[in-house]
């Protein structure tokens, strides 16, 4: 496998559950560091775990305007709201 396909195969997740007071400072503070760490690497995020702060852009990339449609035109309401502003 040459190292384009390589890369396209790739994938990494972080995570770390936590539920008291320094713990969650400590879960965000690592989260972060991982972040930057991928970032030169990453091209997006994954979807069923949307973080704060991230635009619909991360998730969706290049699809975001045609999803935005698709949803405009089906669901101009918002009654069906995922977390991310589309």
């Amino acid at each position: 496998m040459d190292s384009a396909a390589a890369q396209a195969v790739a994938t990494a997740i972080g995570q770390w559950l936590a539920s008291a007071g320094n713990q969650v400072s400590a879960a965000t503070q690592w989260l972060n560091t991982a972040h930057q760490a991928v970032q030169p690497f990453s091209v997006g995020g994954y979807v069923n775990y949307l973080e704060p702060n991230s635009s619909a852009s991360r998730y969706f990339g290049s699809n975001l305007s045609q999803l935005t449609t698709v949803r405009q035109k089906y669901d101009p309401n918002r009654v069906m709201f995922s977390g991310l502003n589309l």
